[in-house]
């Protein structure tokens, strides 16, 4: 009996397991035919089914445990490969972190030339009480610019539809570019912006290789995401000095059998 195709796969990757009771919240009101694939990039920590059954979750559910950490873009990567391996058969997919909440799996109907479909995401900032609020009901937050802000639109890889074929596709090619990837992100004294790294080559990716294609962005609210943490993050000079040299990485990769 073939296995029956999904409409959404959820990749997401953790390292505190303590965050997960963050984004599941989300997860426990997602419909079940949602398929959640877990990379979990904490190898002294093992992350079992239950854990996550017990934060609500009822879909299809697989976890990756690790033996190393590797960080976000590497553990996308794995997931993919998973997702390829497994023969997981969704249409869309959506990366989403710990820490954050998905809000909405009702992927839009689009035109076949859409390869991804942006939306908007709630940031929340400072206030644990407004975190505690949305892990009981993630539609209680208020916009007031300062403490909660509107990204209208998201541009990065979490939060955003995009077509599983692509994304495969995709993290092939990122498994072969990926000492370049390694060499420019390691050892930097911020938080590496890895989403929007990806999502950047990720379209480069995709004007190279597939140019009759595009993205869209639609008004709705898909994540929200916590930023509650003090780490130290880039300037917004030394981000889009990583986002360019990770760009030319992927143009400057031969197409096909270049």
């Amino acid at each position: 009996m073939a296995r029956q195709k999904q409409n959404l796969v959820i990749g997401l990757t953790t390292f505190s397991h303590e965050f997960l009771k963050i984004s599941g919240a989300g997860l426990a009101r997602v419909p079940k035919n949602t398929v959640l694939v877990i990379y979990n990039d904490n190898p002294c920590r093992p992350l079992k089914h239950r854990t996550i059954r017990k934060l609500g979750f009822r879909g299809q559910l697989h976890i990756i445990n690790t033996d190393e950490n590797v960080g976000i873009i590497r553990a996308r990567v794995a997931i993919l490969n998973y997702i390829y391996k497994n023969k997981i058969d969704a249409s869309w997919i959506m990366f989403a972190n710990d820490d954050d909440i998905v809000m909405n799996v009702a992927v839009p109907q689009v035109d076949e030339s859409i390869f991804a479909i942006m939306g908007n995401a709630v940031v929340i900032r400072q206030r644990v009480l407004d975190i505690l609020r949305v892990i009981d009901n993630p539609d209680d937050y208020t916009i007031d610019g300062v403490d909660t802000q509107l990204y209208a639109p998201h541009i990065a890889m979490a939060g955003t539809f995009m077509r599983t074929k692509y994304v495969l596709e995709f993290g092939t090619f990122l498994s072969e570019i990926m000492p370049g990837i390694t060499e420019i992100t390691s050892d930097l004294p911020f938080v590496i912006p890895a989403d929007v790294i990806m999502w950047n080559m990720f379209v480069e990716y995709m004007r190279k290789h597939h140019p009759e294609m595009s993205p869209i962005y639609m008004n709705q609210i898909n994540y929200l995401m916590t930023k509650l943490n003090n780490s130290c993050h880039p300037s917004d000079s030394q981000r889009d000095g990583l986002v360019t040299r990770a760009v030319s990485i992927v143009a400057a990769a031969p197409r096909g059998n270049e």
